[in-house]
């Protein structure tokens, strides 16, 4: 639910997307342990319980003479007077300056909050009709309401900044954010809104508390509800509690659950193997290998100890990069057999429906080797280099690994597999074309009768490039694009996309994909990225698509845009991985969801760049595409800074590598023979 929070100079209302069921379900929200306690939090700051007195206090009324300026003994001695006031009781200051700590479940000897914490102080307070709210009591003081009212009409401007924990603490629970300016203007002395704003939005003790209380609250409800045996786990500075705090887990029901559980299995099953990791002193280990190195050491015949652990693990890293995992380790993660589908990106740089995650990240890094490979030629290029350019003579190869890798990419047909070290055989044009039908309808190449062509990828491709279009128009003539501008066109077309992709990039696409990469990883930086080549082929200077560039211009006496081909396949490389990542609580994150319209942007652009469209002569309105066929190639992407039609239908997906329905040219300019039929290429 979002509060209502006033905007500058504007209405209050604000967009959010509904709970519609699409393919992922209902969009998210906060997670239903934690937003129970939230919700318990703000009864307790909401409840009745200040009253006020009438009380009398006494004064000498020589020394108020004196401190009005009158002369001193022109005011007659005397008894001392008394005059009235009203008073807070119990007294505001007081009682906010109690620490806030998190619920103990089940109930601690002390309650269910700690004794002396603000939340047990107000748990014990009785409530009463005539007494007052914390909300009144701010209401009834002139400059704390000031205030109050000025820092709700100017967080407005700053929402769109937020993460997505002070927005679920601060947009449904008003008691939450009264505790939080009361706290701020009583107890840290805070009396103007900047300083005020600033401590709420950015201090540890300001609504980061408040998460925090939530996240170690929860914990503790599905701890104890789930029966999980982790010492401690009721105690405020514990180390799990510690742990959890630091975590900065997202209060999003996609995320919380499914995050705390797996810190918590960590913790209880391995934190005294990943202590003495830690301990060890042997500087950064490589990026996911410390599950494994938790089972070396339980399972080594030797004890591992703080005294020895220093000198056993640097055997094991060696171990693990080197040779196949030893028996016993349990089975890969998800995450950690994903890695086989990442994609070495070359910089210019010398110095409920299941959805599978797998299979959108195997589907992201078959397109990244498909259009470099195959649209931009690189694999075609090497043969061409290796058996003409080469043949030819001129160059000069002096260096024996290069000769050693030319041997046996050319003469044995084999290639190393720079990841794993391994021998493997090259890929065939034909495979390659086969299986980029498969997840992608690209290309027309013969396929094997059991191969499903993936029909409907180029469609939800182009809805995808147009929701996400029509949303950057939108976006850009909206004063609060992150407020008023709906995502939910664009968070289904990525749900569809996410569930074709799970169907279509799956069986042997999952084995040919990374040998695919293998294959054009080894090309380019055993080969195009050579010294010797780079400075024989380009002698002006470049990197290896510049090589890319020199040779096929010799092979068709065209110049390849090579760099806006890279872009390309770099562009949809990230925007499919982002697609597999997705959950609805990611694209609730402002910093996720720009990051994906930019690669959006990026790539319609770079689209726009290959197919030399202009955007005067391709834009079009919504009626006029929406009568459109949908394969034609001229939708419109619903903004005027970009080219729709063919920039969004023609990603190189549908027929991307032929023109005019023929087959591309090979290495020797003429057309590539296409396979007599591809179940005699690839007969299951």
């Amino acid at each position: 639910m979002i509060g209502n929070v006033s905007f500058d100079g504007g209405s209050s209302f604000r967009i959010k997307r509904s709970p519609l069921i699409t393919t992922s379900g209902s969009a998210s929200d906060v997670d239903t342990t934690v937003k129970s306690h939230l919700a318990e939090l703000s009864a307790l700051f909401g409840k009745r319980v200040f009253s006020r007195e009438e009380c009398e206090d006494e004064y000498d009324v020589r020394a108020e003479a004196k401190d009005n300026g009158r002369e001193k003994g022109k005011e007659k001695a005397g008894e001392p007077r008394k005059r009235s006031h009203t008073r807070i009781v119990p007294p505001v200051k007081q009682l906010l300056e109690r620490p806030l700590t998190p619920r103990h479940v089940p109930p601690a000897a002390g309650g269910r909050w700690a004794e002396g914490s603000v939340a047990h102080e107000f748990a014990k307070l009785a409530e009463a009709p005539e007494k007052l709210t914390l909300s009144e009591y701010i209401d009834l003081t002139p400059q704390l309401s000031a205030l109050k009212y000025e820092f709700e009409s100017n967080l407005s401007a700053n929402w769109p900044n937020l993460d997505y924990n002070t927005k679920a603490v601060l947009s449904g629970y008003p008691a939450l954010r009264e505790y939080l300016i009361a706290y701020a203007f009583h107890v840290q002395g805070l009396h103007e809104v900047n300083g005020l704003k600033n401590f709420i939005l950015s201090n540890r003790a300001g609504a980061k508390n408040v998460v925090n209380y939530a996240i170690v609250s929860a914990a503790r409800t599905i701890i104890d509800k789930e029966h999980l045996e982790v010492d401690h786990y009721n105690e405020d500075h514990s180390a799990i509690v510690e742990q959890i705090r630091g975590a900065g887990l997202s209060l999003s029901s996609a995320s919380f659950g499914p995050a705390l559980r797996a810190l918590v299995d960590d913790f209880v099953f391995n934190s005294l193997e990943s202590k003495l990791i830690d301990e060890a002193g042997i500087g950064a280990l490589p990026a996911g290998i410390k599950p494994q190195l938790v089972q070396f050491i339980k399972n080594s015949p030797v004890p591992i100890t703080r005294d020895n652990v220093k000198f056993f693990l640097p055997n094991f890293v060696l171990q693990l990069r080197q040779v196949a995992p030893i028996a016993g380790l349990p089975e890969a993660t998800p995450e950690e057999a994903d890695k086989d589908f990442d994609v070495q990106l070359f910089e210019d740089d010398s110095t409920s429906i299941q959805i599978s995650r797998s299979a959108v990240k195997c589907a992201a890094q078959l397109y990244y080797s498909m259009i470099l490979g195959d649209e931009l030629d690189v694999f075609n290029v090497v043969n061409w280099f290796t058996h003409k350019y080469l043949i030819r003579g001129g160059v000069e190869i002096s260096d024996s690994h290069l000769r050693d890798d030319l041997q046996l990419y050319v003469f044995s047909a084999k290639f190393t597999d720079l990841k794993t070290k391994k021998l493997v055989d090259r890929t065939r044009p034909a495979e390659r074309q086969m299986f980029y039908r498969q997840v992608f309808n690209y290309g027309r190449a013969p396929i094997s009768e059991d191969i499903v062509v993936n029909q409907e990828f180029p469609r939800l491709w182009k809805v995808l490039m147009l929701e996400s279009a029509k949303y950057l128009e939108r976006a850009q003539a909206s004063p609060h694009p992150d407020n008023f501008v709906s995502r939910q066109n664009v968070m289904q077309a990525v749900e569809d996309l996410q569930y074709n992709l799970s169907t279509h990039s799956t069986g042997m696409a999952n084995v040919v994909s990374p040998l695919v990469h293998a294959e054009l990883n080894f090309v380019i930086q055993r080969i195009f990225m050579h010294p010797e080549i780079i400075r024989q082929v380009v002698p002006t200077g470049g990197t290896w698509w510049r090589v890319v560039e020199a040779l096929f211009l010799n092979i068709k006496n065209v110049r390849p845009r090579s760099t806006v081909l890279y872009n390309k396949a770099k562009l949809g490389h990230s925007i499919l991985r982002q697609i597999a990542n997705y959950n609805p609580s990611s694209f609730e994150d402002d910093a996720s969801f720009a990051a994906f319209i930019s690669d959006i942007d990026a790539f319609i652009t770079t689209q726009s760049i290959l197919q030399e469209a202009l955007t005067d002569e391709l834009k079009r309105g919504d009626s006029e595409s929406a009568g459109e066929d949908e394969d034609d190639g001229t939708s419109y992407a619903g903004n005027g800074a970009y080219t729709a039609g063919s920039a969004i239908a023609g990603h190189g997906m549908n027929g991307g590598g032929y023109t005019n329905g023929a087959p591309r040219a090979n290495g020797h300019g003429e057309p590539a023979p296409l396979p007599a039929g591809g179940a005699s290429e690839w007969d299951f």
